[in-house]
């Protein structure tokens, strides 16, 4: 339930999701408003992603997703998920590829072992017929740019955009999933500046997730955002426009118990360790 103040990139932070998925589920549209008194889904309906059938069969790869986390998403164990699609270890995924993510009919299955009977009895003759063409004509070498064209991993990376430090001072705790530490924190004195860590847009500013105190959110791509907590004062304002480097808060303890800085990067609604991100 929307209470007032609420944001639908700060309900997606508390719940670690993404505000893509969040925007598509409710079906709430850019600018992604959202009113005191709505109630909003936290979870996929059970119905397609396109809204054709009434179960989901196969799900198409995006950019940054994994083979667990599209089993989460589906509530599923990713053992399973990785059998129905014969996929092995390390389970390399790309974007594009369609996972099946409802298992399938008896009908199916022997279908497929059908298929790959005949496959079977007629690989030789195939292996023949490639081995003969390639004698006939070798194909000419791959050159680097014909590399760069080939399909990439899903695990697609922002390390390409890196982010600076958002304080001066040391980092005195890091990222552990395990600890449940979801960002670094950085040591620093009250009123110490807090800088965006890169050019973006702000789409949180405010005291809605009491945890974190007096809270800015930045946007910088479809799938990146920085949030900064327990600020002392923040300095820019929902829908602003702020340049890497500018100061953006001033550093504080509001909503903890010591002078700090909670820094975290979320890619894709989940929070990821920042030092990969951080340059030197």
């Amino acid at each position: 339930m929307v209470r007032s103040g609420d944001s639908l990139y700060m309900i997606a932070m508390e719940f670690d999701r993404d505000y893509l998925d969040l925007a598509q589920w409710n079906g709430i549209k850019p600018p992604y408003r959202i009113y005191r008194g709505d109630q909003l889904r936290l979870y996929p309906p059970k119905k397609s992603l396109s809204g054709s059938s009434t179960n989901v069969t196969f799900y198409t790869i995006r950019g940054g997703d994994t083979l667990s986390g599209v089993a989460d998403q589906f509530d599923l164990q990713t053992a399973r998920l990785a059998k129905w699609n014969r996929l092995k270890p390390p389970y390399t995924i790309h974007v594009g590829d369609k996972l099946r993510v409802k298992a399938p009919t008896v009908r199916q299955t022997k279908q497929r072992l059908a298929k790959k009977s005949i496959q079977k009895t007629t690989s030789k003759t195939d292996r023949k017929r490639v081995k003969a063409k390639s004698k006939a004509k070798k194909p000419k070498s791959v050159s680097h740019l014909s590399r760069a064209k080939q399909p990439s991993s899903a695990r697609v990376s922002h390390t390409s955009l890196r982010l600076k430090r958002p304080a001066s001072g040391k980092v005195v705790q890091k990222f552990s999933s395990k600890k449940g530490m979801t960002g670094v924190v950085y040591q620093g004195k009250r009123g110490d500046p807090v800088r965006s860590a890169a050019d973006g847009k702000v789409v949180y500013s405010g005291t809605g997730l009491v945890r974190y105190g007096k809270l800015l959110i930045v946007k910088h791509d479809n799938d990146l955002l920085t949030a900064y907590a327990h600020n002392s004062q923040l300095q820019v304002s929902e829908g602003e426009t702020v340049k890497a480097g500018q100061q953006i808060a001033k550093m504080g303890s509001s909503g903890t118990d010591r002078v700090k800085l909670h820094f975290e990067v979320r890619k894709r609604g989940k929070p990821v360790d920042p030092m990969p991100y951080l340059s030197n």
